[in-house]
């Protein structure tokens, strides 16, 4: 298989991570489909905007929600916890290979003892793959650790003959990815994470649909804890969806029921709109106002939270690839603010972990093991020392790096 460099075949919707917009997606893709006139196709009938509204998963409650719904907050049921006890809400980021920040992040802040229990976990991307782990607590760290040291690219994708991607949905396919997920989401993971819904605990992952444009958030708990005999393909082809970056890996069909008949949707990458899926959707506000016990958002960026200087070369790769490496860090940048500003209205505490610009490695393959060990080992360090500021870093690269963290943690 050849091998994909990150800036080649990065388009995870964090920031510089992305891939080369000109080389991928105009002379690899799109050109090639203009010129010759593209004919791939999904083997699906046509629905009608109304039937995508009201779908929902055959045999199963409403586990799907639109992020822009009205009355969202309504729809996600969030037990309040215990009286006194805050309310613990945690959100892993997108990033690729960079899960391993927060794969060791996780592993190192267990190590201290100190790791609290979450009632809500949300994650986009890689985010989502990490989440399930997540929110099972320091039993899985294993799993996790496993998951972004010992895997390969070739446990991720396969790319395309290359006359053939003018026909096809996507550069590479993932069926890789697809055994990688079923690996480790076994029905026994699964199953847990249906025991700690029935405890009130909720798992949210973001997907991006592509037929009705917009965020759709998952209820893997409900998805997990419910008896459809379809459930945990259900929730493994989401996580997958989840992580299929568009164009690079194919959409990923997901079969609901709506009006009486079977809908086929299409579903990319989470982290496509949002990097981050946190405050105020995820903490309802009625909590906040009925519960007495204080609540706190926890947000894994993994990823840096500052660009890297580069002397931009006078060409249209160049120009497309800084265009949306600044766009991708801007809509971060406001994911983060916007939880802070959430957070201090509220009254709610905030935390914040991500990849410091000293962090530094030489260029690589994607998923190159050793690339993801050496940061895995580097989250377990800042995991242990509970690196978590308590507030959004500047975008001054300086600024960032010299970013003191929280000096005590709000589990003590």
């Amino acid at each position: 298989m050849a091998m994909r460099t990150r800036k080649e075949l990065r388009l995870t919707m964090m920031p510089g991570q992305a891939i080369d917009l000109v080389r991928t997606l105009v002379l690899g893709v799109l050109g090639p489909a203009l010129l010759l006139g593209g004919c791939a196709s999904f083997d699906r009938q046509p629905f009608e905007a109304a039937q995508i509204e009201a779908a929902h998963a055959p045999d199963s409650p409403k586990i799907r929600h639109w992020a822009n719904s009205p009355d969202l907050l309504t729809q996600i049921s969030i037990a309040p916890p215990p009286p006194g006890a805050p309310l613990r809400v945690l959100a892993l980021s997108g990033g690729g290979d960079d899960g391993a920040y927060g794969a060791g992040f996780l592993n190192g802040w267990s190590q201290t003892g100190k790791r609290p229990e979450f009632a809500v976990v949300t994650g986009v991307s890689t985010g989502a793959l990490i989440a399930p782990f997540a929110l099972l607590g320091p039993d899985y760290d294993d799993e996790l650790k496993r998951a972004y040291t010992e895997i390969t690219p070739d446990d991720i994708y396969k790319d395309r003959f290359a006359l053939a991607i003018p026909f096809s949905t996507s550069v590479a396919t993932t069926g890789p990815l697809e055994a990688l997920i079923a690996r480790f989401a076994t029905d026994a993971v699964i199953d847990a994470i249906g025991e700690e819904h029935r405890k009130g605990r909720r798992l949210f992952v973001g997907t991006v649909s592509l037929d009705r444009p917009g965020n759709a958030i998952w209820d893997m708990g409900a998805i997990a804890a419910g008896d459809a005999p379809g459930r945990y393909a259900l929730f493994r082809r989401i996580l997958l969806a989840s992580s299929s970056v568009p164009v690079q890996f194919p959409p990923v069909l997901i079969e609901m029921e709506a009006q009486g008949e079977r809908i086929s949707e299409l579903h990319v990458d989470g982290g496509t709109i949002a990097t981050l899926m946190a405050a105020p959707p995820v903490a309802n506000d009625q909590i906040l106002r009925d519960s007495q016990s204080p609540t706190e958002l926890y947000l894994l960026v993994n990823g840096k939270m500052a660009g890297e200087f580069e002397l931009i070369e006078a060409g249209l790769s160049s120009i497309a690839k800084r265009t949306l490496e600044a766009m991708l860090f801007s809509s971060l940048q406001d994911r983060v603010a916007s939880a802070y500003v959430w957070a201090r209205s509220t009254g709610a505490g905030y935390h914040l972990t991500f990849i410091e610009q000293d962090f530094d490695a030489d260029e690589h393959d994607l998923f190159e093991q050793d690339y993801m060990r050496t940061l895995f080992d580097y989250g377990v360090e800042r995991g242990r020392a509970q690196a978590w500021q308590d507030s959004p870093p500047s975008s001054d690269p300086d600024t960032v790096a010299s970013a003191v963290p929280e000096t005590t943690s709000s589990e003590d």
